[in-house]
């Protein structure tokens, strides 16, 4: 296993409630809708989960207040990012239990946050170690399309079951993450690090995931099989670019 597996599943599971955050934001559910909590208490768990992750990376929670010595770290952007996600979260669930619908204004404020956090993480992982192969072009596009992605997916499940323009948004994202992740296996090969049979995996699952997202809009496939396919890609191409972590 890699040594940086808790450091994967905070970038995997809040990299999912973000891009579905941006879902959300982008193709609201129509009319009003009682369980319209249930998004952001999800969203809010997959942060929570994340955020535990991150000190199962530090070995000992008590060491997370020594990690704020160090602001430019990717444990510490990470854990405020997430923080500040969960609050968002919080916010989202609290308005949409008590009015029986969601507030589209925070959704949007989530989404907009959440671009804005893969953005710094991601920049943080470029700048940060000096690995050569992190410091590649794709980095940027493997972290943000690859949330994008399976949030999209993963939106699909409280969205609307017959909005087409969800799924071709989905379809297409996964498309690009394929190629994305081609682009990056290609990358790490010439670099001669670990990584490439994970990225390349990454590819075939996020194709797949493409091709089903297609499928589900004319009714053909269940939106629980894309974002499973889509999950799975982003947890393997994670795993692969972790795997050439110098650490």
């Amino acid at each position: 296993m890699i040594s940086e597996f808790p450091l994967m599943l905070v970038t995997v599971l809040t990299g999912i409630a973000i891009g579905a955050y941006v879902g959300a934001a982008l193709f609201p559910k129509k009319g009003s809708d009682e369980k319209a909590w249930i998004f952001p208490l999800v969203a809010l768990i997959l942060l929570a989960c994340g955020g535990f992750a991150a000190m199962g990376h530090l070995g000992r929670p008590q060491l997370m207040m020594n990690v704020l010595n160090n602001p430019g770290s990717s444990i510490t952007m990470e854990g405020i990012c997430t923080g500040i996600m969960a609050v968002i979260a919080i916010v989202d669930l609290v308005l949409a239990k008590q009015k029986g619908e969601a507030n589209r204004g925070v959704r949007i404020v989530g989404a907009i946050a959440g671009i804005a956090f893969m953005c710094i993480v991601t920049s943080v992982y470029v700048k940060s170690y000096g690995n050569a192969a992190w410091m590649s072009a794709p980095t940027y596009l493997m972290f943000v399309v690859g949330d994008l992605a399976a949030g999209l997916a993963a939106w699909k499940l409280f969205a609307d079951a017959d909005n087409k323009t969800l799924d071709l948004a989905t379809c297409a994202l996964n498309a690009l993450f394929a190629v994305v992740l081609v682009w990056q296996a290609a990358t790490f090969s010439g670099l001669g690090v670990e990584g490439v049979m994970f990225l390349g995996a990454g590819a075939v699952f996020a194709a797949a995931a493409a091709v089903a997202a297609y499928m589900a809009s004319s009714g053909k496939m269940s939106g629980t099989v894309v974002v499973v396919l889509a999950v799975i890609a982003l947890f393997l191409a994670r795993y692969g670019f972790y795997a050439a972590s110098i650490i």
